[in-house]
């Protein structure tokens, strides 16, 4: 779920926005004689549920990760190991710089604050950051 966010970023994204060229088929586009508005028809569309759901659980972790202290170092961490596939946790942690444990610390609780975000874990009592 994780590693498949970038791509469901990119399909929820282009299902926002309304096609800028007209239809050139040549068919008649049906309707009820009133005009279509294609910015409302963009803004109803969605991704398949399971997928919105799992977009939307990676979505609300990388929110709120943001949110925390050293949050863009945690984010670049998942990047690298997950997004990227260019480093291994110890090598993503010599890149930021931060200690190997930080980097697994950090990895270990993005993933379990996604599998409480989908519904696979049960959310725990941890207070919300200080912004």
């Amino acid at each position: 779920m994780i590693r498949r966010y970038p791509s469901l970023k990119i399909q929820h994204d282009l299902m926002r926005y309304p096609s800028i060229s007209s239809q050139i088929t040549g068919m008649p586009r049906g309707g009820n004689g009133k005009g279509s508005d294609p910015t409302a028809a963009s803004a109803l569309r969605e991704l398949p549920p399971i997928q919105q759901k799992e977009y939307e659980a990676v979505r609300d972790a990388v929110t709120y990760t943001y949110s925390l202290p050293n949050g863009p170092d945690r984010i670049k961490v998942i990047q690298l190991v997950f997004w990227d596939k260019t480093h291994t946790i110890n090598g993503a942690a010599m890149k930021i710089p931060c200690s190997d444990i930080s980097a697994k610390r950090w990895h270990g609780e993005f993933i379990r604050l996604v599998a409480q975000n989908f519904g696979l874990m049960p959310k725990d009592d941890t207070p919300e950051p200080k912004k």
